[in-house]
């Protein structure tokens, strides 16, 4: 039994109705709902026990002083009243025993069992036993026995119990979407308490990157701007911020991940065949977190069952960081067997990229493993043994695929056999922005990574919100994360790699992970593996198609999102969804007519910025050299696509919808506030590349130009395609 020093009891029921009998040996409270505490004021507890099973009361004993009860807003007091005749004196040495005298010497003992505690989210707590009684007998507090009975309850579950204290804890439910409650330092917005925005924690709920928003953050406070949602400017780039409160509300729960501050030892991960969590080396702290990872990946249908035992896992802190590292790996790998430093990554375009210098850097920390055979061109400069190694992106449309180069002067196609070949293969399923299903072309698969960041259920809209196992490319490697199936913000996943790859394969990616788990670089914390464990372990726990499910739902309010997307850009004159229902972004492009007129100096679409008051990206840069044209057709560019994300709040892309329905019906109406018409746009860009205003350094200048063109448009139109101009 517990006992804690407190002033107050922290009780699992509430509201109360008294059955008194004056100065009897026992006074009984029956015990309904709503209180949570019980106060007392002239008494002392001698003793406080529990038992279960004899209905849900308190009952008072061992008093010489009238028990007066008051209930109060979640408060119960029990004051010392009129002393009671002699002959009603209760039996102040009854009940209790060896647990009454420890209560009589710290004041109390535990009301609750650990379950109880848990369900009314505190603690059973008292403070100042003695000191905060009155005294009624010449210097002595008067004491008092307390019994609880309450009926056993059925065991909650461990899960709900730490969903309702998180809710209790963190305000989960207190804040609008995309924010949530936050208490700041007393140096951060004057010690701002209240719901923030999810991302930069900014005060009032608002993300900073929209515009136009119904609150703004001034002096301290926030202020009604009396705008409207219909006004509002909507940042949808990148991945954030997510639409957690739907999830939330559909599955009926926050997902949470506990780690018991206990002291530890440094952690132990072993990479490549130590690191099979099925063999008997034992100093791998992660094990079960391989497993549970695949079987995971057997839960979402990423892989079967029987292909389990296929792969190795280590762990990483992301999908960027993983599928780097996989890079990293294929590039060194290619270094130590070949003559090649110059080395070629085959991309279809468009695709996502990574930082092929950082990856470049991580490669080059080996340069004394590389590979210097005489044929080398490197070994007539003595410099085989240089830290060389350059990571090249190439971008390609089939059928065009390229060649380079390679280190031993002869030259290789992509889709070469040669293992002498500069190249190797990186593939997004599905991919990012397009959501296609791309055709692997390296006949090798060694010479293959593969980024699985996407290979969640609720990204494949196209085929019944299935993974299609059977168009999963064959590859050397795959890196997942929790990124974009639960938060971005949670920076955990892990790497699977073939376990009959070759050695050269297999050591080359060990001594790249490797380096991630040294000292210097942080090694890596077991809260990652752990916590990515749990969330899997949860995400498990109901049939993946059930819509309570994270999958299950999240996959419906996918459904919900394309729908409203597709159904508004349907039949556009001015742009076209190239691919409904696939994968995590909406990706457009424009029809003739508006091509070629997007801003050259920004990533940013000025389309969905000055006509749709959306935040999105061009996505220019993701063809690496490949020229659109081929592909879609003669003078189509880099900048006639835009890529909007679909993981913000489902009213957003009601919203966006709701104006795209606007425009594309009439392309002479402007939706309101600052924004311009489709007509004009075109006006506007026509105009700023005939007359290079982007060369134009005075924004008055920029604006008395712009006014020459379309002398209809309000100042305030002008200035918002101005300032959209400089983004």
């Amino acid at each position: 039994m517990k006992f804690v020093s407190a002033a107050y009891l922290i009780l699992s029921s509430a509201i109360l109705s008294i059955a008194e009998a004056s100065c009897s040996t026992e006074k009984t409270i029956d015990l309904t709902s709503g209180a949570t505490q019980i106060k007392l004021m002239g008494f002392a507890a001698k003793s406080v026990e529990r038992f279960t099973g004899q209905g849900n009361k308190i009952v008072l004993k061992g008093y010489d002083y009238e028990p007066e009860v008051e209930v109060g807003s979640g408060m119960i007091t029990i004051s010392a009243g009129s002393p009671c005749k002699e002959d009603d004196v209760g039996d102040g040495g009854s009940g209790g025993g060896a647990a009454a005298s420890a209560a009589a010497a710290l004041g109390v003992t535990s009301l609750f069992s650990k379950n109880a505690m848990v369900m009314s989210l505190a603690a059973l707590v008292f403070t100042v036993p003695y000191a905060s009684a009155e005294d009624h007998s010449g210097g002595c507090a008067n004491e008092i026995m307390i019994e609880i009975y309450t009926e056993p309850l059925d065991p909650p579950s461990a899960i709900m119990d730490l969903e309702a204290y998180v809710e209790e804890e963190f305000k989960t439910e207190a804040c609008p979407t995309e924010s949530m409650w936050w208490k700041h330092h007393p140096s951060v917005f004057g010690g701002y308490e209240g719901c923030v925005a999810e991302k930069y924690l900014s005060p009032c709920a608002f993300d900073t990157r929209d515009a136009n928003t119904s609150l703004a953050y001034d002096s301290g406070s926030c202020v009604d701007t009396g705008k409207s949602y219909e006004d509002q400017t909507f940042w949808i780039l990148w991945g954030d911020p997510m639409d957690k409160e739907e999830l939330v509300a559909r599955t009926g729960s926050t997902p949470t991940v506990v780690f018991p501050l206990t002291r530890g030892p440094y952690p132990s991960y072993p990479h490549g065949l130590d690191g099979d969590e099925t063999s008997d080396y034992i100093q791998d702290d992660a094990k079960t977190a391989k497993a549970v990872a695949k079987d995971f990946l057997v839960y979402i249908g990423a892989i079967t069952e029987a292909a389990k035992d296929d792969w190795l896992v280590s762990m990483t802190e992301g999908a960027e960081n993983g599928i780097q590292m996989l890079w990293a790996g294929k590039a060194l790998e290619i270094a130590r067997t070949t003559c090649n430093r110059d080395i070629y990554v085959l991309m279809e375009a468009p695709a996502y990229g990574y930082s092929s210098g950082e990856i470049s850097s991580w490669v080059n920390k080996h340069s004394e493993s590389f590979y210097a055979g005489d044929e080398c061109l490197c070994a007539l400069a003595e410099t085989c043994n240089d830290p060389t190694v350059t990571v090249n992106n190439v971008g390609y449309f089939p059928p065009n695929i390229p060649s380079r180069l390679g280190g031993d002067n002869n030259t290789y196609a992509a889709d070469s056999t040669s293992a002498a070949s500069p190249w190797f293969e990186s593939m997004v399923f599905p991919e990012n922005p397009s959501g296609r299903i791309k055709t692997p072309q390296i006949p090798n698969a060694n010479r293959r990574v593969c980024d699985g960041v996407y290979v969640w259920p609720m990204y494949f809209y196209f085929n019944n919100f299935q993974v299609p196992l059977e168009d999963i490319p064959d590859c050397s490697g795959w890196s997942y994360a929790i990124t974009k199936g639960y938060s971005a913000s949670v920076r955990a996943g892990f790497i699977t790699y073939k376990k009959d790859s070759p050695a050269s394969s297999t050591d080359a990616l060990s001594d790249i992970l490797g380096d991630f788990n040294s000292l210097g670089y942080g090694s890596y914390s077991e809260w990652s593996w752990w916590g990515q464990m749990q969330l899997q372990q949860q995400f498990m726990s109901k049939p993946v198609d059930d819509p309570t499910s994270w999958i299950g739902a999240y996959s419906a309010l996918m459904k919900e999102k394309w729908d409203a997307i597709n159904e508004a850009f349907m039949d556009c004159p001015i742009l076209t969804l190239t691919n409904a229902g696939q994968g995590a972004y909406s990706f457009f492009i424009m029809n003739e007519g508006y091509r070629g007129l997007s801003s050259t100096s920004t990533h940013i679409s000025s389309f969905f910025q000055d006509v749709l008051g959306v935040v999105a990206t061009t996505y220019s840069w993701g063809f690496r050299g490949a020229d659109p044209s081929e592909y879609y057709g003669e003078g189509v560019g880099t900048r006639d696509f835009v890529r909007m994300q679909m993981y913000r709040d489902k009213n957003v892309y009601m919203e966006v919808a709701r104006r795209a329905k606007m425009v594309c019906a009439d392309q002479s109406t402007n939706i309101g506030l600052d924004l311009v018409s489709p007509a004009d746009y075109v006006l506007i860009q026509t105009a700023g590349t005939r007359r290079r205003l982007h060369e134009v350094e005075s924004h008055e200048e920029r604006h008395r130009m712009l006014k020459e063109e379309v002398p209809h448009l309000q100042h305030r139109q002008l200035e918002r395609v101005l300032v959209n101009m400089k983004m």
